[in-house]
């Protein structure tokens, strides 16, 4: 008898039951909302006043953004409640906040490239990184609406 899927499911329910008690998925949302925002604001201040440190700040925050988006992606399906089925904005927040947390690699990958070469933040990169942070604030308002739409 193979209890391999059986021991998968209690994981997965057991993972999903201790998202939902410790609201774990809206707890993670916070650092990439802050961190990314802050990278990118680092970066253009940086680049404006030649700051080395504010420089440094764009490539740390940015750093510890793209650590912990798989974690709060990971808890975001964990923690879909079966009334966001249906629902547009939860479907939207859903894939977009997914595809986010991959364009985010790329952001970061982009971002890797300038730190080591000891570059300043390209203009093309503060546009793609403004826009992702348009993006990120729509998909988090999306998300934040179907939370606080009962209250």
């Amino acid at each position: 008898m193979n209890l391999e899927p059986f021991f998968a499911a209690s994981l997965i329910g057991a993972l999903q039951q201790f998202v939902a008690e410790t609201k774990l998925h809206p707890v993670l949302v916070n650092f990439t909302a802050a961190l990314v925002p802050v990278s990118v604001a680092a970066d253009a201040i940086g680049r404006w006043r030649k700051d080395e440190s504010l420089r440094s700040t764009g490539w740390w925050t940015l750093f510890c953004g793209t650590a912990i988006t798989p974690f709060t992606a990971l808890t975001g399906w964990l923690f879909w409640m079966p009334d966001d089925s249906g629902v547009t904005g939860m479907t939207i927040h859903k894939w977009l906040g997914m595809s986010l947390a991959v364009l985010l690699l790329g952001l970061f990958a982009w971002r890797l490239k300038l730190h080591r070469q000891k570059q300043w933040a390209e203009i093309p990169y503060l546009i793609t990184g403004i826009i992702f942070i348009a993006a990120l604030v729509f998909q988090g308002h999306l998300g934040g609406q179907q939370v606080f739409s009962g209250m």
